[in-house]
């Protein structure tokens, strides 16, 4: 009992995934399988993990290159364990984030447990790394209802919402298999993630929040994942996965006072995708902008968000459609310079 299946879905890793492991191996919780998935690297990843394959403990999976989401799914049929913990190949675990998380979930075993996660820079030692403090909704009132914890993280409630980094969680492998698998049909999207663990969350009972352990996310200054947000698919994808959580709250929602804020939550996620996109892919925009009118009339007059302190202080002065309109016109220079 209590074994846990590490999923470590990895694509050009060779700078970082033997320090990944060795972070794993380095857990106080010794009952655990690594299952790597190689999603058809073409650097000298499999080389770097040459000193681990005839570990008893440790599955190699070799696959064509088909996306992260894919190489989880692959991982996930090969798991034998209790608990899944999915972990990217550039990011590290705390040494006792397993048997903290464990006895956690021993007494709540329809729970899914979930840390705080602490972001460093690549290059810097993640030990001096910021810990993100989640505790704006890592409260009582939330954790114990998934569907309000979930509305809260997507900006319902008229409150900031969030982000939870995946790695953070442990899930008992019951509640995954009631969730379902990944969706790959909504690959590549830079929220395939979120799609998933909405329904994992919304098949637990609770969440439970440990601030004593960490998960530490390697950041980059340059960032990796600018070229999904100029793609048109990637984008169609993200606008997909926020209407597919929106349809999962909706099915297990039985509170009417909370349907307001679950398309109020919505409502906000596809105006920050309509930034995104504005002026880029004007097809995309309004893609989003027909998406927001099928949501309750009640919405549609809503002030949309507008971002830093600055352009709020535009907009309490001048009108939020003012404040708008720089802001686009500030995206719109932006992508003139890029290219």
């Amino acid at each position: 009992m209590d074994k846990i299946s590490v999923i470590i879905p990895v694509y050009n890793g060779e700078k970082f995934i033997k320090e990944t492991i060795k972070s794993v191996l380095d857990q106080t919780h010794k009952n655990f399988e690594i299952i790597l998935v190689n999603d058809g690297s073409s650097d000298s990843t499999l080389s770097e993990i040459q000193e681990f394959v005839n570990e008893s403990n440790f599955t190699l999976i070799n696959t064509k290159n088909s996306g992260a989401s894919a190489a989880k799914k692959l991982g996930l049929v090969h798991a034998t364990g209790d608990y899944i913990q999915y972990l990217d190949a550039d990011d590290l675990l705390s040494p006792e984030k397993f048997e903290v998380q464990i006895k956690c979930l021993k007494n709540s075993p329809n729970a899914v447990a979930v840390c705080n996660t602490a972001y460093f820079y690549d290059g810097e030692n993640h030990l001096n790394s910021i810990q993100f403090s989640g505790d704006y909704f890592f409260n009582d009132h939330f954790c114990n209802n998934p569907i309000k914890f979930l509305i809260n993280l997507y900006g319902g409630f008229d409150l900031k919402g969030g982000m939870i980094q995946p790695n953070a969680f442990l899930v008992p492998k019951k509640i995954i298999e009631s969730a379902g698998t990944w969706n790959t049909d909504i690959s590549p999207c830079m929220d395939e993630d979120g799609e998933y663990f909405c329904r994992v969350l919304l098949n637990s009972n609770k969440i439970i929040f440990n601030r004593e352990v960490l998960n530490y996310y390697r950041k980059f200054r340059f960032s990796r994942s600018l070229s999904s947000v100029k793609s048109e698919i990637s984008l169609r994808n993200l606008v997909k996965s926020t209407l597919l959580k929106h349809e999962h709250l909706l099915k297990v929602n039985k509170d009417p006072e909370l349907l307001k804020n679950i398309d109020s939550a919505t409502y906000r996620t596809l105006d920050e995708i309509k930034l995104m996109c504005f002026n880029i892919y004007p097809q995309v925009f309004e893609t989003v902008t027909s998406a927001q009118a099928q949501l309750k009339p009640h919405l549609i007059n809503r002030k949309p968000i507008l971002g830093g302190t600055v352009i709020n202080l535009i907009a309490k002065i001048f009108g939020w459609k003012v404040a708008k309109r720089l802001q686009l016109t500030k995206l719109r220079l932006l992508h003139t310079l890029k290219f």
